[in-house]
């Protein structure tokens, strides 16, 4: 298995190398008229799908580790990201959901940072999203 390049997703318009994968889980937000009625059916009013995105960051040094953290700690930044349903490309703005991060004490004094995972939650919905054609 070909290890992933990081080249099909930009964070503020920039390629970073130290993500080892994403995964883009697809979101649906209903309307609060949404429910089951008495005979099971379901009804309401979908507002849209809202893809979120899932990176793996391999381990990072001090300074990658904070030029990733000036990023995700913002209250949004620019995603590019391969969109499948359209075929290309797409970007929207998100923002970053609370993650981890963890000194490796076993390489201290160096400043080494674990891998670790963060999700990326979209602003808008999906059909708002800009594609790059």
């Amino acid at each position: 298995m070909a290890r992933y390049s990081g080249d099909l997703i930009k964070l503020n318009g920039k390629s970073y190398k130290c993500i080892t994968s994403y995964k883009v889980q697809r979101n649906k937000l209903w309307s609060s008229d949404t429910g089951r009625n008495m005979a099971g059916v379901m009804k309401g009013t979908l507002i849209g799908n809202f893809p979120k995105i899932q990176l793996e960051i391999e381990p990072l040094d001090a300074a990658e580790m904070r030029e990733l953290e000036l990023i995700f700690d913002s209250a949004s930044f620019s995603v590019e990201y391969y969109n499948n349903k359209y075929g290309c490309t797409c970007t929207a703005d998100y923002y970053a959901n609370d993650y981890d991060e963890e000194l490796n004490i076993e390489r201290f004094p160096e400043l080494k940072y674990k891998a670790f995972a963060v999700n990326l939650i979209p602003n808008e919905g999906e059909d708002r999203h800009v594609k790059n054609n």
